[in-house]
């Protein structure tokens, strides 16, 4: 991969990682081996638009993250939407990275259930002029009839026909990539945390994540206000 700029494509994941987990990263480095991305970039949100708010602080989702990703220099952290003061709206996200990247494919990697709400994000029609959609389906699941009919209107001529159209066209393309089932979840990470589970997760977060989470006292039963 080609580690330093200009880049030819870029990929970029978003959540509130809370925490990261061995699931973020399989998805981000499977991701970028299967198009030959340049990088692929871990979005961090400050206050995500569509969920509810993390329980643990920026700071410490933050610190995560960089012990998550140290092992693989393929991947990076991007704090945009930490740094920004302007609510954390994808749309708004990806014109950015459109600015600091003007020649770069960029390749916005998401879950077929979060796609499926696109039309009720901010702005949404938008976000394709912007970037490349790569859509993560588990092995298994159905075709895309489930989604509503404005959102299978707009990709209907969008669909890409090779990996690589992902990788020459900047953006306006769609493109599903099926990858095994990810055991982990945040939400089952943070349950397991505060019910003193610590041993049923170690599997599903890196090692110096789960450190990192004991030595801090993160996720236990009073952060859910029990």
């Amino acid at each position: 991969m080609n580690l330093s700029p200009p880049f030819r494509a870029v990929g970029f994941l978003g959540g509130t990682f809370d925490p990261v987990h061995e699931g973020h990263l399989a998805i981000a480095r499977a991701v970028g081996v299967h198009f030959g991305l340049d990088q692929v970039r871990l979005v961090p949100a400050q206050a995500p638009v569509h969920r509810p708010a993390p329980v643990a602080s920026a700071a410490d989702r933050l610190a995560m993250l960089r012990l998550a990703v140290a092992p693989y220099p393929e991947l990076a952290i991007d704090t945009r939407e930490f740094d920004s003061r302007e609510r954390n709206y994808t749309l708004l996200t990806l014109q950015s990275l459109r600015a600091e990247l003007p020649e770069a494919a960029l390749l916005w990697i998401i879950g077929e259930d979060a796609f499926a709400l696109l039309p009720g994000w901010h702005r949404w029609r938008e976000l394709f002029d912007a970037a490349n959609f790569v859509v993560i389906n588990r092995e298994g699941s159905g075709v895309s009839s489930h989604w509503p009919q404005a959102l299978q209107a707009a990709v209907a001529t969008r669909w890409a026909d090779s990996k690589q159209a992902l990788t020459v066209n900047k953006a306006g393309l769609v493109c599903r990539l099926t990858l095994p089932p990810q055991p982990a979840s945040s939400t089952k990470i943070r349950a397991a945390l505060a019910a003193g589970r610590a041993d049923d997760i170690t599997d599903l977060l890196p090692t110096a994540v789960l450190a990192y989470i004991a030595r801090h006292g993160l996720y236990q039963a009073g952060d859910y206000g029990s």
